[in-house]
């Protein structure tokens, strides 16, 4: 009987080192703001994605904090291609280094960056897109709203108490049927206008960019 209890207890143990060992190889998540804390380490971040383009074989990707307290971007050197879009939202493992006085994560392997929600499946209202412009701009959105006055190339996207407002353009075949005061969802790119000073939404040219809402 002591020699069952004996098993069990080593087995209980063994598990508990493997779950110990385990958790010591996994790569440090950090945020942002301890990126250069960790020069020469293997760390996993999360954030939007803000901009990227393509070089002989690799990939240059802008990442922009997730965290609605600051715009901290930061850069990805990818060995390989990806399939993004901008405001994805992204979780990475790299090794961070720094280039040209920059720091940058070096990620080897595209299969290390892994997309955890496409932009288009994540809805919010327009309230949030309100306070947290820079948050968002320069990258594709999915905002909920009211429909307010209507044109023929726009419409003024209210939030529900009408306190905040974006101007939306779309294009004659990204439109639907909507009349002023419908609930829709609009997909889009928020852009910062400099010539007026303002923000505004770019429909995306797809058959679904504005759907009325029941």
């Amino acid at each position: 009987m002591k020699f069952k209890y004996l098993v069990v207890v080593l087995s209980l143990i063994s598990l508990v080192v493997l779950y110990l060992i385990s958790g010591l190889s996994q790569p440090t998540i950090v945020p942002f703001s301890k990126i250069p804390a960790n020069e020469g380490k293997q760390v996993v971040i999360q954030g939007i994605v803000a901009g990227y383009q393509t070089t002989t074989g690799n990939m240059l990707v802008t990442l922009r904090n997730y965290d609605t307290a600051n715009t901290t971007t930061i850069t990805l050197y990818v060995e390989g291609q990806l399939a993004l879009e901008y405001g994805d939202l992204v979780q990475v493992t790299g090794t961070v280094q720094q280039y040209n006085n920059q720091w940058e994560l070096a990620v080897t392997n595209p299969q290390s960056v892994t997309v955890l929600e496409r932009w288009s499946n994540r809805s919010f209202p327009l309230w949030q897109l309100a306070q947290n412009p820079t948050r968002y701009v320069d990258t594709n959105v999915n905002v909920t709203g009211v429909v307010g006055t209507v044109s023929s190339s726009g419409f003024m996207l209210l939030d529900s108490t009408g306190v905040s407002s974006v101007p939306v353009s779309f294009t004659h075949s990204s439109t639907v049927p909507f009349l002023k005061g419908d609930q829709v969802s609009v997909k889009a790119q928020f852009l910062y206008d400099e010539a007026t000073l303002s923000y505004r939404l770019k429909a995306a040219d797809t058959a679904d960019a504005i759907i009325v809402l029941e």
